[in-house]
């Protein structure tokens, strides 16, 4: 008989114990998950800033530098691309569309160089110094992105959180890959 009630006991505690960890752990992944949305949408934000300041830029240099028509194109497109990927929450595509863009920087620089009329124009280069605040502040919030992604990731990969994870519902967080070119090619020196 006493042998019962220790093992009811033991039992009943068990459970409490397990329903406690459960309840704990399912509470800390909305917060980590909460994070996580949080940062995304600081991120985005400022990723369609940039997006619709892009088209001004354009306009300007395009006026100076006509005969670079099919260059412009090419950003637009990459634009587009990268907008069409934000907007999906497509990140592989928004990490292909991103690299585009990166790899368009140091032309567009160029051309802004190669035009001095274009380092003179005012709304240029109030464009450009916004542009270059808005690549740092990106770089820092898609920094803290990832880190808080990274951070859920752990969270739900790991045993035996991961069975909370999985009775949530919980998926794993792609990182924003941006190649350290990019940043670095956006400090325009005026």
């Amino acid at each position: 008989m006493v042998v019962l009630i220790f093992a009811g006991f033991f039992g009943a505690l068990l459970s409490a114990v397990g329903l406690l960890y459960i309840w704990t752990t399912w509470n800390r992944f909305v917060s980590l998950e909460l994070n996580v949305d949080n940062a995304w949408q600081d991120y985005e934000s400022d990723v369609l800033l940039k997006y619709n300041m892009l088209p001004n830029l354009h306009k300007i240099v395009k006026g100076y530098a006509k005969h670079e028509i099919q260059f412009f194109e090419q950003l637009f497109l990459a634009r587009q691309a990268a907008s069409g990927a934000l907007i999906a929450k497509n990140m592989a595509n928004f990490n292909q569309a991103q690299n585009a863009l990166a790899q368009m920087t140091p032309r567009f620089n160029a051309l802004s160089e190669a035009y001095p009329e274009v380092k003179a124009d005012k709304m240029f280069l109030d464009l450009s110094h916004k542009l270059v605040r808005l690549e740092e502040r990106l770089a820092d919030r898609r920094e803290f992105y990832n880190s808080e992604a990274t951070t859920w990731n752990k969270a739900i990969l790991m045993i035996p959180a991961n069975i909370v994870a999985g009775m949530k519902g919980s998926k794993v967080r792609e990182l924003v890959d941006v190649p350290d070119h990019y940043h670095q090619n956006y400090s325009m020196d005026f």
